[in-house]
């Protein structure tokens, strides 16, 4: 049931990783009530393991969002596209060597995640 309407619409899709992803399962049910899914990963080496995942007419993009000049560069990608909506499933920690308790982040890594 698309209950949202969003049979035949484009979203952009942040943050896919893998099979455990929020936005892996966000993207799948989107497409699953016909929406057209626009992945956008961190890296090529995501790229890579995001495509065994998807379907193989999706368009995966790069785009590390700490960079400037790669948002520039998507948003040049994606320029003639229409857009009906974006989801935003980006996640980052800074561990520093190995994971911590959260009460244990520092100003600066959480300065960081939040940008």
């Amino acid at each position: 049931m698309d209950f949202l309407e969003l049979t035949d619409k484009t979203v952009v899709v942040f943050g896919v990783a893998n099979r455990k992803s929020v936005a892996f399962h966000v993207a799948r049910t989107l497409e699953s009530v016909g929406a057209r899914v626009v992945y956008v990963v961190r890296s090529e080496e995501r790229r890579e393991k995001v495509r065994s995942l998807v379907p193989q007419s999706a368009a995966i993009h790069v785009c590390d969002v700490e960079r400037p000049s790669e948002i520039e560069s998507l948003a040049a990608e994606l320029a003639d596209t229409e857009i009906d909506g974006l989801v935003h499933s980006i996640a980052f920690a800074d561990y520093e060597g190995a994971a911590k308790p959260f009460h244990e982040t520092s100003k600066e890594q959480f300065l960081r995640a939040v940008d």
